[in-house]
Protein backbone atom coordinates (compact mmCIF):
# COMPACT_ATOMS: atom_id res chain seq x y z
CA UNK A 1 0.00 0.00 0.00
CA UNK A 2 1.90 3.25 -1.10
CA UNK A 3 0.94 6.53 1.13
CA UNK A 4 0.51 9.65 -1.18
CA UNK A 5 3.50 12.19 -0.33
CA UNK A 6 1.63 15.17 -1.08
CA UNK A 7 -0.80 15.75 2.40
CA UNK A 8 2.51 14.28 3.92
CA UNK A 9 4.25 17.54 2.41
CA UNK A 10 1.71 19.85 2.61
CA UNK A 11 1.21 19.33 6.58
CA UNK A 12 4.83 19.49 7.30
CA UNK A 13 4.63 22.92 5.09
CA UNK A 14 1.43 24.11 7.41
CA UNK A 15 3.42 23.09 10.48
CA UNK A 16 6.45 25.29 9.02
CA UNK A 17 4.87 28.27 8.32
CA UNK A 18 3.64 28.20 11.79
CA UNK A 19 7.28 27.88 13.51
CA UNK A 20 8.72 30.15 11.24
CA UNK A 21 6.52 33.10 12.08
CA UNK A 22 3.39 34.00 13.37
CA UNK A 23 0.66 32.97 11.30
CA UNK A 24 -2.01 36.07 10.34
CA UNK A 25 -5.92 34.81 10.86
CA UNK A 26 -8.75 37.04 10.44
CA UNK A 27 -9.87 38.27 13.83
CA UNK A 28 -12.42 39.99 12.02
CA UNK A 29 -14.47 36.62 11.10
CA UNK A 30 -13.52 35.07 14.97
CA UNK A 31 -14.72 38.56 16.56
CA UNK A 32 -18.04 38.35 14.63
CA UNK A 33 -19.09 34.77 15.22
CA UNK A 34 -18.67 35.15 19.54
CA UNK A 35 -20.47 38.06 19.59
CA UNK A 36 -23.00 36.60 17.74
CA UNK A 37 -23.10 33.72 20.30
CA UNK A 38 -22.94 35.97 23.67
CA UNK A 39 -25.69 38.05 25.27
CA UNK A 40 -23.96 41.31 25.50
CA UNK A 41 -25.85 44.81 25.36
CA UNK A 42 -24.57 45.47 21.55
CA UNK A 43 -23.33 43.02 19.12
CA UNK A 44 -21.31 46.06 17.98
CA UNK A 45 -19.47 46.54 21.30
CA UNK A 46 -18.68 42.85 21.38
CA UNK A 47 -17.09 42.75 18.24
CA UNK A 48 -14.85 45.76 19.24
CA UNK A 49 -13.94 44.34 22.47
CA UNK A 50 -13.28 41.10 20.87
CA UNK A 51 -11.19 42.82 18.16
CA UNK A 52 -9.33 44.63 20.91
CA UNK A 53 -8.36 41.61 22.89
CA UNK A 54 -7.56 39.79 19.61
CA UNK A 55 -4.97 42.79 18.85
CA UNK A 56 -3.49 42.92 22.13
CA UNK A 57 -2.99 38.75 22.59
CA UNK A 58 -1.36 39.55 18.59
CA UNK A 59 0.98 42.18 19.60
CA UNK A 60 1.82 39.86 22.65
CA UNK A 61 2.75 37.00 20.45
CA UNK A 62 4.33 38.76 18.16
CA UNK A 63 6.87 40.60 21.34
CA UNK A 64 7.46 37.19 22.53
CA UNK A 65 7.42 34.70 19.58
CA UNK A 66 11.26 33.63 20.05
CA UNK A 67 10.46 32.51 23.61
CA UNK A 68 8.58 29.96 22.34
CA UNK A 69 9.59 26.70 21.52
CA UNK A 70 8.83 25.38 18.12
CA UNK A 71 6.42 22.51 19.39
CA UNK A 72 4.42 24.95 21.86
CA UNK A 73 4.18 27.17 18.61
CA UNK A 74 3.00 24.12 16.02
CA UNK A 75 0.14 22.93 19.22
CA UNK A 76 -0.96 26.43 20.06
CA UNK A 77 -1.43 28.54 16.90
CA UNK A 78 -3.77 26.82 14.59
CA UNK A 79 -4.50 29.26 12.04
CA UNK A 80 -6.13 26.49 9.58
CA UNK A 81 -8.72 25.97 12.65
CA UNK A 82 -12.39 26.90 12.79
CA UNK A 83 -12.08 30.58 13.67
CA UNK A 84 -8.58 31.18 15.07
CA UNK A 85 -7.81 33.10 17.72
CA UNK A 86 -4.94 35.18 19.17
CA UNK A 87 -6.24 34.58 22.07
CA UNK A 88 -6.87 30.87 22.67
CA UNK A 89 -2.96 30.91 21.24
CA UNK A 90 -1.47 32.86 23.56
CA UNK A 91 -3.26 31.52 26.31
CA UNK A 92 -2.01 27.94 25.18
CA UNK A 93 1.21 29.22 25.06
CA UNK A 94 1.33 30.35 28.49
CA UNK A 95 -0.06 26.80 29.74
CA UNK A 96 2.49 25.11 28.17
CA UNK A 97 5.04 27.34 29.58
CA UNK A 98 3.73 27.47 33.20
CA UNK A 99 3.62 23.04 32.38
CA UNK A 100 6.81 22.78 31.83
CA UNK A 101 8.04 24.71 34.82
CA UNK A 102 5.70 23.03 37.40
CA UNK A 103 7.18 19.71 35.68
CA UNK A 104 10.51 21.00 36.05
CA UNK A 105 10.00 21.92 39.69
CA UNK A 106 8.34 18.53 40.63
CA UNK A 107 11.76 17.14 39.02
CA UNK A 108 14.20 18.99 41.00
CA UNK A 109 12.27 18.06 44.33
CA UNK A 110 12.19 14.53 43.39
CA UNK A 111 15.70 14.54 42.77
CA UNK A 112 16.12 16.09 46.14
CA UNK A 113 14.78 13.26 47.99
Amino acid sequence: MSIPLAPIFLGSQLVVAVVDGLPTVSIQNTSKAAANVTSGSSIQQDIDLCMSSEQKARETMLKEWSKYSAADKARCVQAQAYLPSYVEGLTCLEMEAIVRTIRAEDGAQQRAR
